[in-house]
């Protein structure tokens, strides 16, 4: 089911990213996205409302319009679409998917790291230089702090996950000594 979900919103993210692109104003439609997306999450009662399969239609654009006065015509077309298809549930993903998308397109990729202690900023720098450099793409770096890592880096780009943390290597050990059959003869 969360794959469906998933290829819906990247269905939606898509038309948006081929409109806004086509109008050239792909920076101010994910703009206002993630702008609207935030408002959303911050306001529980307009977004039950929105979600609210017992509404009419015509009360959510209402209220959705509302929220939409100052945002970019492809935005407020967006969201209306997703109102008439009762998919206003994948706003998130949809949002998610498009800043992906937007940030490809302008040739940035966002990374999460985590480290087990906080990285000075020149290290945190040094990284999006180096990772710049391999992958051709302006990297931006997002750091935070998890100690249950106990040590080396974690990071996360669009669909992939590098583990170069200490406790993943200590679980494949784990892993390697449950799993490993003992030579025959042997005693345990």
């Amino acid at each position: 089911m969360a794959e469906r979900i998933e290829a819906a919103a990247r269905v939606y993210a898509q038309a948006l990213y081929e409109a806004a692109s086509e109008a050239g104003r792909l920076a101010e439609v994910d703009r206002d996205m993630q702008a609207f997306t935030a408002h959303m999450a911050g306001d529980r009662t307009v977004l039950r409302a929105l979600l609210n399969p017992q509404l009419p239609a015509e009360a959510k654009h209402r209220i959705a319009n509302h929220a939409l006065s100052s945002v970019d015509p492809l935005v407020k077309n967006a969201i209306n679409v997703l109102i008439d298809n009762g998919r206003v549930a994948l706003l998130h993903d949809i949002q998610f998917a498009l800043a992906d998308m937007a940030a490809v397109a302008g040739g940035v990729l966002d990374m999460e790291i985590t480290s087990a202690v906080p990285l000075a900023p020149e290290q945190v720098k040094e990284l999006e230089q180096r990772i710049s450099g391999a992958t051709g793409l302006q990297a931006q770096l997002s750091a935070s702090v998890d100690p249950s890592i106990i040590g080396g880096l974690v990071l996360r780009a669009r669909d992939v996950l590098l583990d170069a943390s200490v406790r993943r290597e200590l679980e494949d050990i784990r892993r390697a000594l449950i799993t490993t059959p003992l030579p025959v003869g042997s005693e345990a």
